[in-house]
């Protein structure tokens, strides 16, 4: 590998971290939730070899939810895209607010939790929810919130 590739290399390195960074505060800041990435390569699809993942997980319950997931041609791509994202949520007039209470049936004290979600209907919470998960293992209330 030559000086330049290397160092194209560590500049996209570079990029990706950058962007991973400011992924990580813009969704802290928001709702104190921490944020994990989780990368999937398809060699088979040209144009769109990467999908991110992107989980949050409450600091209280321990619940790990899909926040979003996005397609692109590399790392920096679907962060790009993830980040375009997270700062167009402000802005958008095509969704609410939703309030969750769920109880993990497999969960002893079968304590119940409350998560907010942020979507454009009712079954696009769900799929956040249950994404990765067995419906049959929770018990679930879901609430449109008051426009404010």
């Amino acid at each position: 590998m030559s000086k330049f590739e290397r160092r194209k290399k560590m500049r996209k390195k570079d990029r990706r971290f950058d962007l991973e960074g400011k992924i990580i505060t813009l969704v802290y800041e928001d709702n104190r939730n921490t944020v994990h990435f989780d990368y999937h390569v398809d060699i088979d699809d040209v144009d769109y070899s990467i999908m991110l993942d992107l989980y949050t997980r409450n600091g209280r319950s321990g619940a790990v939810f899909l926040l979003h997931q996005t397609r692109g041609t590399s790392s920096v791509d679907v962060l790009q895209k993830m980040l375009d994202y997270l700062e167009s949520q402000n802005r958008s007039d095509e969704k609410y607010s939703y309030t969750v209470k769920w109880v993990d049936r497999k969960d002893a004290s079968k304590e119940e939790h409350v998560s907010y979600f942020y979507e454009a209907s009712e079954s696009d919470v769900r799929k956040k929810f249950f994404y990765n998960k067995r419906e049959e293992d929770y018990l679930i209330t879901l609430e449109k919130n008051p426009l404010s």
